[in-house]
């Protein structure tokens, strides 16, 4: 914008000053001479030459003042640092919902990282959470296919255990156990067989 403003305050001064200075040094002189020696310069050709140089030079004051280029915009790297790693983290680390269970005729939400283990219940499920037992309308099935984005793996035809909980490791000849030292209500998990390695696997051991 400051670049038009300047081209355009230069091509009224040119055209001012070039007015003012042609009105002001133009002189009329009587002789007595019939005819003027020499070629001359009709009106039209005048007019023209006049046209043609006021056009150059009003072209050249306006085309000063226009860019071409467009400018960049600023940007702040710490900023840019900042949306990159908020980008990162949000593909790492999606939100995933919390798991409903239901108390006097309400539902709630329980954050899966508190959720010790999940115990098949007929067609429903128990929650094991903060030393309670929670009501939860999955199946087993269900609770297994969307409790495994969040680690959760199953160790028993009735049981999910969240591997973050387990305190304790037990192996027997051809099954074991997973302890829950830290969460009252739950002593331990049973591990089946076929369970086993993929449940050693989880626990690192």
């Amino acid at each position: 914008h400051r670049n038009i403003l300047l081209g355009t305050v230069c091509f009224a001064a040119a055209v001012v000053t070039m007015h003012f200075t042609a009105i002001s040094l133009t002189d009329f002189v009587a002789t007595g001479e019939a005819s003027v020696s020499g070629p001359a310069l009709s009106n039209e050709a005048l007019a023209l030459g006049v046209t043609v140089a006021v056009f150059l030079i009003c072209g050249g004051f306006v085309l000063t003042g226009i860019s071409f280029i467009e400018p960049q915009a600023q940007t702040d790297p710490a900023m840019e640092e900042r949306v990159a790693e908020d980008k990162r983290e949000g593909a790492t680390a999606p939100i995933l919902p919390g798991v409903p269970y239901e108390r006097e005729g309400q539902t709630f939400f329980a954050p899966r990282e508190r959720i010790a283990a999940v115990r098949a219940e007929g067609h429903y499920t128990i929650l094991y959470m903060d030393g309670e037992k929670l009501f939860c309308p999955w199946s087993i099935t269900e609770a297994e296919a969307r409790l495994k984005p969040s680690g959760f793996l199953r160790a028993h035809r009735s049981y999910l255990i969240n591997p973050a909980h387990v305190t304790r490791f037990e192996r027997a000849r051809d099954n074991g156990l997973c302890h829950f030292e830290r969460t009252p209500g739950l002593e331990r998990v049973p591990v089946s067989r076929s369970r086993l390695p993929l449940v050693r696997e989880a626990l690192g051991v």
